[in-house]
């Protein structure tokens, strides 16, 4: 019996990494994209192949996805996890080339990660895009990267109207404060204030978020929706 194939990007970010872990112990082969950072994922039980590529630039996006479209390499979920963080800072301060270049890794990225991932899906496979609460909510001298994150969760919307009559799915994910290294740049005093604004009381954890994919994955008649893992917290 031939194993699941999942795609993941981002996987050398800690979400991406514990995403990928839950993939390979469920039994998926493991398509593992990074850019600068070297992606290590161990622990992984199933095959992992390695790519490397800049989202940000179309191109080098739509050759990997042909070269493994030439393979006849087809996928039962792509998640689209890659992303960058941005400085707080009022939007009147912020410089043009850093708004482009969030746009274009958030957002763009990921509208051509999901286009060219389309023709390698399996019938039933499924996209899950990764966005964030701030694309529901907003973030304060966050402006940009909210924006890109609700685009991301509108693109969810809209492909998963178009593609449900290919019997293909897509959803969506939207983290609230996690445990990572992209926000380490919290004190612990502003950590406990969000602590103490989440009813769950605590900080999510990545595995939080690779349980969430899990469930999306395994959803047969759930598309098109944006599920929020944040413990509640409300901002």
């Amino acid at each position: 019996m031939l194993r699941k194939q999942a795609l993941v990007t981002g996987a050398s970010g800690d979400i991406g990494k514990c995403i990928a872990l839950a993939l390979s112990n469920e039994g998926y082969d493991l398509f593992l994209c990074g850019n600068k950072n070297k992606i290590d994922i161990s622990q992984a039980k199933t095959k992992v192949v390695e790519l490397y590529f800049d989202q940000s630039q179309p191109e080098k996006v739509k050759a990997i996805f042909k070269k493994l479209q030439d393979e006849n390499i087809k996928f039962d979920l792509v998640v689209c996890n890659a992303g960058i963080a941005e400085e707080e800072m009022m939007l009147i301060d912020k410089a043009d080339e850093v708004i482009d270049n969030i746009l274009k890794v958030n957002l763009h990225g990921t509208i051509y990660c999901n286009k060219y991932s389309i023709p390698l899906l399996k019938k039933g496979g499924s996209i899950i895009n990764i966005s964030s609460f701030l694309g529901v909510y907003g973030g304060s001298c966050e402006p940009i990267y909210s924006a890109s994150k609700a685009g991301i969760i509108g693109l969810t919307k809209a492909l998963a109207k178009e593609l449900a009559p290919l019997h293909l799915r897509v959803n969506c994910i939207s983290p609230g404060l996690i445990d990572t290294k992209m926000n380490s740049c919290f004190n612990d005093e502003e950590k406990s204030r969000l602590i103490e604004a989440t009813p769950l009381n605590r900080i999510g954890t990545c595995e939080d978020v690779a349980k969430a994919v899990l469930y999306l994955a395994n959803s047969d008649f759930v598309t098109g929706e944006n599920l929020i893992v944040s413990g509640g917290l409300i901002i």
